[in-house]
Parts: C-alpha cells; structure tokens; sequence
C-alpha cells in the first residue's frame, strides 16, 4: 500500500500551527486570547472617546451655523474639532511643555478603567470582531476629513502665506519661533502646497477601505513629523498632531504583523482575514451609502471648493481684502517729523515720533515707535481658544475666525484679520488699519491691535512723488503731526535667497 506525500505552503502551516496551538491551550480556532480581549477594550474605548467632540463649544457653533452664510471656517471647526479638553491650563503661551497631553493621559486612564470593567462584567464574549471592524470604520472617516481640512489650509496657503512687509523689516529676535517657521515656509509658494497635498493624499486614501492602511500609515508619518516641528518652534498643535498620530497607529495596527512579515522577515503572507458586516435588509445598505456618500461629498469637494473659493475671491482670513493705496507699497525712511508744530529729530528712544513706516499692498500703514504693545502670542493650541473665555484677551489676542465674523455683521473683515501682520512679533511696531478717502486725500487709521483698539488717527496725505509721501493731521493722542516719508529700495535676504534657488532648480530643468 502506498502513502502519498502532502506539501503544505509555509503561510498554511503557520495558519495550521496557529489553530492546533488555539486548540492546545483550550480555545477554539478564531477565538481571542484575554490579553487580546482586555487590550481591545481599552482600545475601543480609548479611541471612541478621541473621536467624538466632547467640549460644548463644538455642538453650540455646529448647531448654531447659518447655512446661507457659512464659510470655510465653518467647515474646518467640524472635521478639525480638538481633542477631548478635560484640564484647561491657561499659560502666556498655551504651550507648557509635556503636559500638553494631559487630556490625553486622562482619556487613556479612563479607558483602562473602562475596559476593566467591561472584562468584569463580559465574560461570554470571545472575540469583538464586529466592534474592531466599526471603531476602525471611526476612527478612518475622523482621521480622513481631518487630514483633508489640515491640508486645505496649505494647498490654498492661508495658513503659511507670503511674509508683509512688516515682517521682513522685523529683527529676527522679535519673532515667536511659530512666527518665524511659517514666515520661511510662506517664502516658497510651491512648498506650501505641496505640504498641503501631503496632508490630503493619506486623508483621501483613509476614505477607501482597500488603501486605508497606506493612508493611516502616511497620516502617522506626516502628523507625527508635525507634532516634531511644533515642538521644536513651540508652534502650538503639537497635540492634534500627536492625537492624529495615534489614530493613524491605531488603524494600520491590524496589519502591522502581516506588514512586518512581509517587508522585514521577507516571508510570503496570507491575505489578511478581514471582517466585514453583512447587510441583509436593503433599507441597511442604502442608509450605510447615504451616509457614507454624503460625508465624503460634503467635506471633500464642497469644503475644498469653498477653500478656493476664499483663496481666489480675496477671503484669505491672513490677509486682509481692502486694497490699499496704489503703488504705495514699501519700506519708508522717516525724513522729517513734527509734533505739534515742533521738528523731532529722530531718536531711538522717543515714545511718539515715528523711526519707520510702510504701507502693504491692503490697506494696512505701520509705522516704528519706541512704544510697546500688548502682543498677540500668535497661540495655535490655545487652551482660551477651546474655553472661549471672552473675559481674558490679553492671552489669546485674536481668533482667526475673527474676520468671518465681521464679514457676516456686515461690517469690514479687515480688522478682524489681524494675526499675520500683528501676531506672533514683538518689538516696537503699531499697526494701523486705514480707510481712504481718495478724493479728499485723507486716511482714516484704526489701531488693528484689539488691546489698542481705541487708538485712531486722521491723516490728510500729499504724493510729490512716487517714492514721497506726507502726512499731516492728528495722531492717537490728539496731538498735530506732519510726516515726510521716502521710500527706500531694499533687498531682502530670506526673499532673494528663495528665490534663487527656486531659478536655479527651474534652470536645472526640475
């Protein structure tokens, strides 16, 4: 009697070598081990609570939108909601070092609290793949639009926009560090975008089930190197980017050994065994299509093209709309300066006599004063920001929504857009907001600072020439000014130096 030989493939005698050993230790083929068990637990309930808003504020705007006047905005504070807010540490800065992710310590020992007693009170159930299969299915649609509204910022660069005028004439030691970061990576328009796309690609990928796991890997890359960045420039979302980080981890986990097998040990795998729910009923698959189809439409296409449509129609919440006056724009020697009749020569030390000024391409005029300000921190992770405590503005100055905000009271949004050419400096600048009355040549000047917001000026203005202005009139304090400004042709390192680069690789053929 002959016996014939059966080959088994290796990936099939692990797989039977799996369930022999299940069987060996008491347990049947498929059935998790309670490790695995307690671990899910907590896990689930860990994620669960990353991905459902828990501070009111989220429910109180998103409840209180007005569609015929929602913007943007609107649509970024729903997919980018923070993460659970539990402790509020209010700082100069918002930033304090590792306890930063205070919150999310406490959600993980709630969670573990959680998840031991869901073992205590569960002790029939021998596997949640039915639940590992729909946290997953969360934590991929939070992680998606979060990514894609993130990345929108930079596609259409609102976020990281091309230094004023005021910034490059700024010492580098008045800067925040978060300041001086966007303000480089804002030199090259190309490179902002192409951070944007790199947060939209893993957020697009994230929405299709079959290439989720290389978008949850990516977006863990990319949110982990920001949550580095942030960190070193004391930027301010080093936290969203941790907490995006770990959903990331969280759903590429699944198929991290099979990952691992593959590249690393060089062996063949099986195709993973993957749960997916069954629906019976056609009332079930038509309300998970429904649902599914129009989140994915809603805060894809529709919050990209409301994002353009900012971008292009001079609604950048950086930068202000109102052009200000023509060819005006530039850097200004102070040639003369009287106060109240009287010439002033210059001096470093005067509090009221102007050393600079310059005018932006908008309708913005500062000029260099030995006069501090109360500044604007430029916080991105601002604990006041989440509280929304209306009573403390010294610490979070300005929200960028500010400038949404006037534009729907129908009043001018660029006083509310403020951060970029205010936030995140320091030294001796004041910034004014003007209005111009072209036919009577004169400048109406608000403080854009909101702690100096009472301070106006009402300046007539006389152009000689196209690099001389004057001014005459009444400063904040009520008191008789004439200024004589030239403007000067300056080169600006940062600038030029981008800027060839940039040639030198076009040439280069790149």
């Amino acid at each position: 009697m002959s016996t014939k030989q059966i080959h088994i493939e290796a990936p099939y005698k692990e797989e039977i070598s799996s369930s022999f050993t299940s069987l060996k230790q008491g347990r049947r083929p498929g059935e998790w081990t309670q490790i695995q068990k307690v671990a899910f637990r907590v896990a689930f309930l860990y994620i669960l609570f990353l991905c459902i808003p828990t501070y009111p504020r989220f429910y109180t705007h998103l409840f209180g939108l007005e569609f015929s006047k929602i913007t943007y905005h609107d649509f970024q504070s729903v997919v980018a909601f923070w993460p659970p807010q539990i402790i509020l540490i209010e700082s100069e800065e918002g930033v304090f070092g590792l306890l930063n992710y205070i919150n999310l310590i406490l959600v993980f020992i709630g969670a573990v609290i959680g998840g031991g007693i869901w073992t205590i009170l569960d002790k029939k159930s021998t596997q949640y793949r039915s639940l590992y299969y729909w946290i997953r299915v969360l934590a991929r649609y939070r992680l998606a639009f979060g990514m894609v509204g993130w990345g929108l910022k930079k596609a259409f660069p609102m976020q990281m926009v091309y230094p004023t005028e005021g910034m490059l004439n700024t010492p580098f030691i008045d800067f925040a560090e978060k300041k001086l970061y966007w303000s480089h990576v804002g030199i090259s328009f190309e490179y902002t975008v192409f951070l944007g796309f790199a947060e939209i690609l893993p957020g697009l990928l994230l929405l299709h089930r079959k290439t989720s796991v290389l978008g949850a890997a990516l977006a863990a890359v990319v949110t982990f190197n920001i949550c580095i960045a942030n960190h070193a420039y004391d930027a301010g979302v080093a936290v969203p980017a941790a907490y995006f980080a770990i959903l990331g981890i969280f759903i590429a986990w699944y198929d991290l050994p099979n990952i691992w097998n593959l590249l690393v040990k060089e062996k063949d795998v099986l195709k993973p065994d993957r749960y997916n729910p069954v629906f019976t009923q056609k009332w079930q698959k038509t309300l998970v299509n429904t649902l599914k189809w129009t989140s994915i439409f809603l805060f894809v296409p529709v919050a990209a093209a409301m994002w353009a449509y900012g971008f292009f129609n001079g609604n950048n919440y950086n930068i202000p709309s109102t052009a200000g006056l023509a060819e005006t724009k530039g850097l200004y020697q102070v040639t003369e300066f009287r106060l109240n009749n009287e010439v002033v020569p210059y001096s470093p030390t005067d509090s009221l006599r102007w050393q600079d000024a310059i005018f932006e391409d908008w309708s913005s005029l500062s000029y260099k004063t030995n006069r501090a300000a109360i500044a604007d921190r430029m916080i991105g992770y601002s604990p006041l920001r989440v509280k929304n405590d209306k009573q403390n503005t010294t610490l979070n100055q300005v929200n960028t929504q500010d400038s949404d905000n006037l534009a729907k009271a129908k009043k001018n949004r660029d006083l509310g857009v403020t951060r970029w050419e205010v936030g995140g400096m320091a030294g001796e600048r004041r910034y004014f907001f003007y209005k111009a009355d072209t036919v009577n040549q004169v400048l109406y000047l608000q403080n854009k600072n909101k702690n100096h917001a009472d301070e106006t000026q009402v300046l007539h203005y006389s152009r000689p020439s196209t690099s001389r202005i004057i001014l005459r009139g009444l400063n904040e304090f009520n008191d008789s000014i004439y200024v004589v400004l030239d403007k000067q042709a300056k080169k600006y390192p940062l600038v030029e130096g981008r800027q060839t680069h940039l040639q030198e690789f076009k040439e280069a053929g790149f």
